[in-house]
């Protein structure tokens, strides 16, 4: 194996006391009486939610979550149950209606099948038919599609919902004079495994954005996040039959090397030598192509 060369012995309490300040000082920086955050269930939302509430108190910290009809009732349950354990106001508001308004399910008629696990299984011949099963080309697809192809519908079918999940987010912190809190990670970030205006790209502070996902796992373990979350895959869980993000990008530990070693210019022949030169440069093109999402808007 490589040796991890971006992750050193983490002094937990002084990141996230850093953190925490940081959280602090945005908010007052801002006038804003509080905080709100999207609770999706899952790890980097937990994290940011732990760090908010340590920072602001349980009082002043709102959890919105938003589901749509694709979305897994696991998530909403476990977003619940982690509302419940931070003792903080839980919103929930399906995004339904305000996605088939905006005619977005037409993108992709998969709701003419009758059941999610059908509805799965035609996206994943769509997948096998026009990448002959590689997962892991989607996500370099994605960033580069043909016009009115398979991957550019469904693309702008999964993006769409973020964008609607930021708008509502931020009509809420408008209404109760809060600030959103952004939960994504650097490696996400790095690997345009995120939406371009969306709810993970769009917020007033982003407290973890310079936190590998390999590093957020250790901090989770840390701040005491349920078991249950610290062992779930991170899933995107915007369109049935799209496998998580480990299946998509690859081990995160392997990926966060790579990404370090490209954003400090170091050489990787090592890595080539151990991981094989095709997913080295799969992760090189991802951070290539997805420059744009992280530079926006062009300006002069």
């Amino acid at each position: 194996m490589v040796k991890s060369v971006y992750k050193p012995q983490l002094n937990f309490p002084n990141i996230c006391s850093n953190i925490e300040s940081f959280i602090k000082d945005t908010m007052v920086n801002l006038d804003r009486d509080g905080a709100v955050l999207g609770l999706s269930g899952g790890l980097d939302s937990a994290v940011t939610a732990a760090l908010t509430v340590r920072s602001l108190g349980a009082d002043r910290v709102h959890f919105l979550n938003l589901p749509e009809r694709d979305s897994k009732p696991i998530h909403q349950y476990h977003a619940k149950q982690l509302a419940k354990y931070f003792g903080v106001k839980f919103i929930s508001k399906s995004l339904t209606p305000i996605l088939r308004a905006s005619k977005t399910y037409r993108l992709l008629p998969i709701h003419l099948i009758p059941f999610r696990k059908l509805r799965g299984k035609a996206i994943e011949y769509g997948k096998s038919r026009f990448f002959a099963g590689r997962s892991d080309k989607i996500l370099e697809a994605r960033l580069k599609p043909k016009a009115n192809s398979w991957i550019a519908r469904g693309n702008s079918y999964a993006v769409t919902k973020h964008r609607m999940r930021m708008v509502m987010i931020y009509q809420y912190a408008d209404q109760h004079n809060l600030m959103v809190v952004g939960a994504a990670n650097r490696t996400e970030w790095l690997t345009g495994t995120f939406c371009k205006w969306g709810v993970d790209h769009c917020a007033d502070v982003m407290p973890i954005i310079h936190i590998y996902r390999s590093q957020l796992e250790d901090i989770a373990e840390f701040l005491e996040i349920p078991e249950i979350i610290r062992s779930k895959p991170p899933d995107p869980d915007v369109l049935p039959g799209i496998p998580n993000k480990v299946e998509l990008v690859g081990e995160t530990v392997v990926v966060d090397q790579i990404l370090f070693s490209i954003e400090n210019n170091k050489d990787l022949s090592e890595f080539y030598k151990v991981y094989g030169k095709e997913n080295v440069d799969k992760i090189l093109t991802l951070f290539n192509f997805s420059k744009h999402m992280r530079e926006s808007p062009y300006h002069l």
